[in-house]
């Protein structure tokens, strides 16, 4: 069998993750220095994984709109180190994501994630209601005639409530902003999330409602943890859609009711609701290097709770070092990009004190897009208890990774299961630095679980695979029933070693076997 390198092209794509791309030089005369900068990215179901269309994206006094890909371009954005980007679609509920252009980064692209909207309910203000998303814990409560307009009118005919649940352990970029809050000092600070809601209401011509002065809701927020011992007491956090930051304001008690647990709170305005704790911080150092172990400076570096739900990112030096806030006593997921280009993924068990890395993060390539660079992320939810990633290459390639072969990234089969999890929620992650041989790839989900109360598609399970950048996420069909393995994709590798992505989306009742 010939093995191959070389370039390749993606028929199938989305992109997931903020990626910050730098601007290059060109040569004679002196350039013109930039003010402005584009935003691109594309806008996703965060439910289904389907792109959205007609979605509206604003930022820095543009606004465009998604095509038919969903996809967007936004131009002529003003530098900010904290740019907030709004994105609305009717039927979904309202998203703002932030991210940075500068003279150095001068285009960010930056996927959006949208999730339906659970509840549209319309009922008569006048009278005192219970709104509940059907299946759930989450709810309003509002008193009689507590909502006025804006200019503090009473609303016109009935009044509509959309409310939507967000479960920060499926996908933290599902949360608006970027998880920090403003501490004091305009000092910025991570939090984690343990559930969030989503509150809209509007009348009947279309007035945006919200409480009357000295009235209050009760609102209840459905628990998500992945810590095993959510706190009894958290504070309540709102979003704030002109900073892009969580304020704190009031609290909420855990209750349980039989199998349900949730927040309790009382909320005097309306918005995104947060059921958060600003945790005990700690410092990790690293460094992020290519294959070469040429340094990468510039790059982004974002960490991911493995065992909270929460997130935080800063960017390397100019000699490829960086230095990130995390939780104590945590399990955290680190990786880096740069240019579209994703870095493997390192699992890091932090102490109270601080720790330096002695194995960088590392491109496969010195950031060059037209180079492998594959990360299929696995995640799924409390139960089945353990599900399993496979990539199975082509008759004797020697790939075969999963979590009793892991692989290498530094030698045959080019290809390595990152992170092995086996106690719920995920993720697994596969990284592909090089496709060796012509042929097909499949990637596969086991359920080693062997349980089907929820199964792999109830859990709910969700793959997302990022190719430099670009990135596709993929739901399970209908037909489980008792099959234990889900085949996802192929990669179709040519001989040139291009490769194109092709759904399989079929169900097995054998686990996936070596070639």
């Amino acid at each position: 069998m010939k093995s191959k390198t070389g370039t390749y092209s993606i028929i199938l794509g989305f992109t997931s993750l903020l990626l910050v791309a730098c601007s290059g030089g060109g040569n004679g005369g002196t350039p013109a220095i930039p003010t402005t900068g584009k935003i691109s990215g594309q806008v996703f179901n965060g439910e289904s994984g389907a792109a959205i269309v007609a979605a509206t994206i604003s930022a820095g006094g543009q606004t465009t709109t998604t095509g038919t890909d969903g996809r967007y371009l936004l131009q002529n954005v003003n530098f900010n180190d904290r740019v907030v980007v709004d994105i609305k679609r009717t039927g979904f509920a309202e998203q703002s994501k932030i991210t940075q252009l500068s003279a150095q980064a001068t285009e960010a692209v930056l996927p959006v994630m949208l999730l339906p909207i659970n509840l549209t309910q319309t009922f008569d203000p006048n009278i005192e209601q219970t709104l509940q998303v059907a299946d759930t814990t989450a709810s309003v409560t509002l008193i009689a005639s507590s909502l006025v307009t804006a200019n503090g009118n009473s609303p016109e005919g009935n009044v509509t409530i959309e409310l939507t649940v967000i479960d920060p352990t499926v996908d933290i970029e599902l949360m608006p902003g970027n998880m920090q809050t403003d501490t004091g000092a305009d000092t910025l600070s991570p939090i984690e999330s343990f559930g969030a809601i989503v509150i809209n209401f509007t009348d009947s011509v279309g007035n945006e409602l919200d409480l009357v002065q000295g009235s209050t809701a009760t609102i209840q927020i459905p628990l998500t943890d992945k810590t095993g011992s959510p706190p009894a007491t958290v504070p309540l956090y709102f979003y704030n859609e002109s900073t892009g930051l969580w304020v704190e304001e009031g609290s909420a008690t855990l209750i349980t009711d039989g199998a349900d647990s949730y927040y309790r709170g009382t909320v005097s305005h309306f918005s995104t609701w947060n059921a958060d704790f600003l945790y005990s911080q700690v410092i990790i150092n690293g460094c992020v290097e290519d294959l070469s172990g040429a340094r990468i400076p510039g790059a982004s570096v974002i960490s991911v709770g493995d065992d909270y739900s929460g997130t935080s990112s800063t960017v390397t030096d100019s000699t490829g070092a960086y230095s990130i806030i995390v939780k104590q006593n945590a399990s955290v997921l680190i990786s880096g990009l740069q240019v579209g280009v994703k870095t493997n993924t390192i699992k890091i068990p932090t102490t109270t004190s601080e720790q330096t890395i002695d194995e960088c993060l590392m491109f496969s390539t010195g950031g060059q897009v037209n180079n492998t660079a594959v990360s299929v992320k696995l995640s799924w939810g409390e139960s089945p208890q353990d599900l399993d990633a496979y990539l199975v290459g082509p008759a004797d390639s020697g790939v075969f990774v999963f979590f009793a072969t892991p692989g290498s990234l530094l030698e045959l089969p080019f290809s390595q299961l990152d992170v092995d999890d086996r106690d719920s929620f995920g993720p697994e992650i596969i990284t592909v630095f090089s496709f060796p041989f012509a042929g097909n790839y499949r990637y596969s989900v086991h359920n080693f679980s062997g349980t089907f109360i929820p199964g792999i598609t109830s859990s709910p399970a969700r793959v997302e695979l990022n190719t430099n950048g670009e990135v596709a996420v993929f739901m399970p069909p209908a037909g489980e029933e008792n099959n234990i393995t889900w085949d996802v994709f192929d990669f179709i590798v040519a001989d040139d070693g291009s490769f194109t992505v092709v759904p399989v989306n079929t169900w097995s009742n054998l686990a996936p076997l070596a070639n």
